[in-house]
């Protein structure tokens, strides 16, 4: 049966962290949603982690600048995902090869720049999640890329093409 749920609190209890996805839900592009701030805060004193996720191509910092003129404050939350953060992150890892060429503005020669990837643990009080069995398959692992390794090769093409 379908369970119909009418506000946060009927269910945050039961997990660690949300994943909350911003436009809509946390604001409408001009201002905060005042409830929607107050159930993330209430969340996060009972020992949750919140997570905010956009699609935004923009890094974390760029989003963080515009949740403060929305009003949304930092006890609101505790890290942004943002799409463009999980592109620099593939591209910082190799998955797009070794050389890119870039297009665009000087501005957005940020995207170049390394990545502070978040490490600690979110977890914070007690969990309802249970480590699989021995016999289940571990979960894959990704590599944390290093300083030395967050420098992508910014080359042309050669005219030879």
């Amino acid at each position: 049966m379908t369970r119909i749920i009418s506000a946060l609190p009927d269910v945050s209890d039961q997990y660690d962290a949300l994943f909350v996805d911003l436009w809509g839900c946390v604001h409408d592009g001009r201002k905060a949603l005042p409830a929607a701030v107050a159930a993330l805060q209430a969340y996060r004193k009972t020992g949750g982690k919140v997570v905010l996720v956009t699609n935004s191509p923009r890094p974390r910092g760029g989003v963080e600048k515009q949740l403060q003129q929305f009003g949304v404050p930092q006890d609101a939350w505790d890290s942004i995902a943002t799409s463009g953060d999980s592109a620099r992150s593939a591209m910082f890892r190799g998955a797009v090869g070794e050389k890119v060429w870039f297009i665009g503005h000087p501005g957005e020669r940020k995207f170049f720049e390394p990545l502070t990837i978040l490490k600690a643990r979110l977890r914070s009080r007690p969990s309802r999640w249970r480590r699989p069995r021995a016999s289940s398959a571990p979960a894959p692992s990704m590599p944390w890329p290093t300083r030395k390794s967050c420098a992508p090769s910014l080359s042309r093409p050669s005219p030879a093409g």
